[in-house]
């Protein structure tokens, strides 16, 4: 008998989070959206890895409904995420971006 390798972790986004984003591109901050992108994909791999160690989950815990939050480097972004193990699944469940240009 041969088992299944156990299925990896997904990652989804909220509306929200999607909206955020695509502000990011249409107002002409497209290496900003990529890096946020790249962050939030390695994030899910990592988070997934501490997961599996039995190690914490990157950034801050707030509150005890499981959400964390992690800054994205050198970027003015944080990210809002919640695991549910159940499903092996990431949430990005907020993005707050601040946009520091001055006119």
């Amino acid at each position: 008998m041969t088992t299944q390798p156990e299925r990896g972790w997904s990652l989804q986004r909220t509306e929200h989070a999607a909206r955020v984003l695509e502000a990011m591109r249409a107002g002409g901050y497209g290496e900003t959206y990529r890096a946020v992108v790249l962050f939030v994909r390695a994030l899910a791999i990592e988070a997934g890895n501490a997961v599996a160690a039995g190690k914490g989950l990157p950034g801050l815990p707030v509150g005890d409904g499981g959400r964390y939050v992690i800054d994205v480097p050198r970027l003015p972004v944080l990210v809002s995420y919640r695991w549910f193990p159940g499903t092996r699944e990431f949430r990005v469940l907020d993005l707050v971006w601040v946009d520091v240009g001055c006119d």
